[in-house]
Order: C-alpha cells, then sequence, then structure tokens
C-alpha cells in the first residue's frame, strides 16, 4: 500500500498539534528583569479559531512553557502541555485525550526536539525556518515562518483540502453583515 499523498493527510486531520517556541513565536528569547516576553501571530491566532469553528481539537506541546503561553493559550481555548521532552509519547497521549487517530493529528514543529511527535502524526508539518532535519522529515515545509503566520497558513491550506474553508469564510461574512 503506498503512502498517503500530502493532499490526502491534510482531509484527514481533526485536530492540530502545535509546538510554541519556533512556530507560534519566531523562537527568539526576551528576558526582562521581571520576566521572559513571547510574541505571537494574532494571524495564527485567528488560524486556530477557524480550526476550532471546523471543529477541530488543538494543543499546544512545548518544552518550555511560561506565563505567556500559558496566557496564550487560555485566550485562545487550547489545550496546553507543558514541560514535555518526550513529545512523541505526548502526543499519542494527546491523541487519545482528543479521541482521535494519529493519523488525522497534524504536528507543527520546528527543531529536534520536535521530531519524534512528527514522525508519529499522521501530518508532519515543518515552518520554513526549522531546523534541517525536521524539514527532511516533514510530509509538508511551509512557506511562513514560525511567528509570522505559520500556523495560519496551515490551517487555511488544510481547511480548503478539506473543502471547509469557503463555508467558513462566506459565515464569517454573513456574521459581520457583508
Amino acid at each position: 500500500m503506498s503512502s498517503p499523498t500530502l493532499e490526502q493527510r491534510m482531509q484527514r486531520v481533526r485536530a492540530l498539534v502545535c509546538d510554541v517556541d519556533g512556530v507560534l513565536t519566531d523562537g527568539a528569547l526576551h528576558y526582562t528583569d521581571v520576566g521572559e516576553i513571547k510574541t505571537f501571530s494574532v494571524a495564527d491566532g485567528f488560524g486556530i479559531k477557524l480550526a476550532q469553528q471546523a471543529g477541530w481539537q488543538i494543543a499546544f506541546l512545548t518544552a518550555r512553557g511560561g506565563p505567556a503561553v500559558v496566557r496564550r493559550a487560555q485566550e485562545l481555548g487550547v489545550y496546553l502541555e507543558t514541560g514535555q521532552r518526550k513529545k512523541g509519547q505526548a502526543l499519542a497521549a494527546l491523541a487519545e485525550r482528543f479521541d482521535v487517530p494519529l493519523d488525522t493529528v497534524a504536528y507543527m514543529g520546528d527543531d529536534w526536539l520536535d521530531l519524534p511527535a512528527m514522525s508519529r502524526a499522521g501530518l508532519a508539518i515543518a515552518v520554513a525556518n526549522a531546523a534541517e532535519a525536521v524539514k527532511a522529515q516533514a510530509h509538508w515545509c511551509l512557506a511562513r515562518r514560525g511567528g509570522d503566520g505559520a500556523v495560519r497558513e496551515a490551517v487555511e491550506a488544510m481547511l480548503s483540502a478539506q473543502e471547509q474553508l469557503g463555508p467558513l469564510l462566506a459565515r464569517y461574512a454573513a456574521e459581520e453583515g457583508q
């Protein structure tokens, strides 16, 4: 049996799990006297909301965490797993928690720590500035960099493959009275 095509993998997605540093952020760490600053893309947040409207489960899976990550997950209504260095095992546990098969889970990563999760996900996605080993293992390498709308790029493409993007756009326009 041949491997599924990228389009087939995209059509099956029912859950999206994202690394945080380097995927939802640009990977830079900014320290101040009172703590750490992380910058998140509004475009990515909107993409996550679109995925939720399509009925997908969403999770952030990170080794680091911190108050900014907790706040962003809460704002978006996203499940958060912090302190996870064994991401392959954590991804399998998330699939079980969400009651979805692993082959319906998309995982977005950027660095070596993400490789075990990418190897288990039905769709492994690398941001444009990912490490070469991550790009080599990915089913799909995005045009956008982490922290610069990469999640939105992926979500819109997957929703389009599932023929859900047009209806979501029409519903949004109708709700806004356009």
